[in-house]
């Protein structure tokens, strides 16, 4: 009743709103200590110099109390001094020094989040979360508020130009410059350089961070960019800068327009002499080593055109000259002026290759008719070329079934005397195949003589219908 009463005392007099704030708070802390109830603030908060900062503040009430106000107090070197109040019933109050930069973000009974605005380095210190309930009384929770000052970052370029081949020099420097806390400062980069740090503090507390990056230049380099990198807590993410690195060099030339098919009767020929050079080349030149300049050669737009067909004696070398203020280099070039073009001399040589083709596939023709038709023209082989060819062979006794049956001595008598003539014979025949080639031109001299062998002897004396032919002796 008597905080009722006093709030509505305090709402309908706002001629001392400091004054105000103070009976509140005296109120509320009249009640006693808080049981049941919970502050959660954070125990640190980071401001950036110059922008907004955020104190938060959650209220954990439970269900049998209410609460009566929460409040924000600082603390000061003569006492804790009051910020704001916010009370559910009579509003909100904020002292007349913080009137225009701090305000509740979202007030209510679970919420007593104030923001800061343009934080300066007077506003570092401890910040008190206050939170009055009824009928517990008061409770509370502190944070403590730095002033961290972000870095301003730029890329500066070395003191001396970088030349191609030159010694180690500084080819940028990244500067963090004015930071709280100091800023963390490095290059990111392929090439094979080294960086150095220096650090220096200002009088206002911060810091400023130079890293020089020290390199020998190189022209295969020219344009490859090098890359800053900040970092520091006020920065939201890593800031980066690009240096673009710039190298001079002396000319780089290339001589384009021979083919090496160059012609005696060619017409519209030139030689083009291309440089890279950083700074941009200033001067071109062409010139005839081993002689004159021919007539009817002229330079236009550094290429050294052939106003006519080509000669003989403009075979030679030629060299392309070009300077820069770094220095003067040149590129030779050999040039050779054929009697025909390489298409007329392809296809000379394909005409000469169809030629030789042409004559050597009627050759071997040729002699293939002439080895098909000595074949045909060869006599046949003869019986006793056939015989000469065999291996020799050895002639097993018959079988015991081909044996012929026992003759009588009285009664067969001249069969006894043909018998051993036919042996004989058949002696003769075992001979020529043992000797083939004797016997057989023999034999063959005299065709009347016939040899019979045993089988067919005794076939002939007994006068029988069918003659015995012995396979193993049947050769052709």
């Amino acid at each position: 009743m008597v905080l009722t009463m006093t709030a509505h005392f305090l709402r309908n007099n706002p001629i001392h709103p400091g004054l105000n704030v103070r009976v509140l708070l005296m109120l509320s802390f009249v009640s006693g200590l808080v049981y049941g109830s919970q502050v959660v603030v954070p125990p640190k908060v980071n401001a950036v110099l110059g922008k907004n900062v955020t104190l938060s503040c959650r209220v954990q009430v439970d269900t049998n109390l209410s609460l009566t106000q929460s409040s924000w107090e600082r603390k000061l070197p003569t006492g804790w001094g009051t910020l704001a109040v916010y009370n559910p019933m009579f509003g909100i109050s904020i002292t007349p020094e913080y009137e225009r930069r701090l305000s509740f973000r979202s007030p209510s009974m679970h919420d007593a989040t104030i923001v800061l605005e343009d934080v300066g380095f007077a506003d570092i210190g401890i910040y008190t979360c206050k939170v009055a309930t009824f009928p517990l009384g008061n409770t509370q929770a502190s944070t403590t508020v730095s002033v961290i000052v972000e870095p301003k970052v730029y890329v500066s370029a070395g003191s001396s130009a970088l030349i191609d081949g030159g010694n180690e020099t500084t080819v940028a420097t990244c500067i963090a410059e004015r930071a709280r806390p100091p800023a963390d400062v490095s290059w990111e980069t392929n090439l094979y350089g080294t960086s150095e740090a220096h650090m220096q503090d200002d009088a206002n507390g911060t810091t400023t961070t130079q890293v020089h990056y020290t390199w020998q230049p190189s022209r295969h380099a020219q344009g490859h960019t090098l890359t800053c990198v900040v970092k520091h807590p006020a920065l939201q993410s890593d800031f980066r800068i690009p240096y673009i690195i710039n190298v001079q060099f002396a000319p780089d030339i290339l001589v384009l327009g021979y083919d090496g098919n160059w012609y005696v009767g060619r017409e519209n020929v030139q030689l083009k002499c291309r440089a890279k050079a950083n700074p941009p080349a200033q001067h071109f030149r062409w010139i005839r080593l081993d002689g004159e300049m021919p007539g009817g050669a002229e330079v236009v737009n550094n290429s050294l055109a052939f106003m006519r067909p080509l000669q003989k004696n403009d075979s030679g070398v030629y060299r392309c000259e070009v300077a820069n203020d770094i220095g003067l280099h040149s590129r030779d070039i050999r040039i050779r002026v054929q009697d025909v073009s390489q298409k007329q001399m392809t296809s000379s040589m394909a005409i000469a290759g169809a030629v030789m083709g042409a004559v050597l596939a009627l050759f071997l023709i040729t002699v293939f008719t002439i080895v098909l038709i000595t074949a045909r023209k060869a006599p046949p082989p003869t019986y006793t070329d056939k015989v000469i060819d065999l291996p020799p062979t050895h002639k097993p006794p018959p079988p015991y079934t081909e044996r012929p049956p026992a003759i009588p001595l009285a009664s067969q008598a001249p069969q006894v005397a043909s018998f051993s003539q036919a042996r004989r014979m058949e002696r003769r025949y075992e001979l020529a195949e043992r000797a083939p080639g004797r016997m057989a031109r023999r034999d063959l001299q005299s065709p009347t003589h016939h040899s019979l062998s045993y089988q067919e002897w005794i076939c002939y004396q007994n006068r029988a219908d069918q003659v015995y032919i012995n396979h193993r002796e049947h050769y052709v």
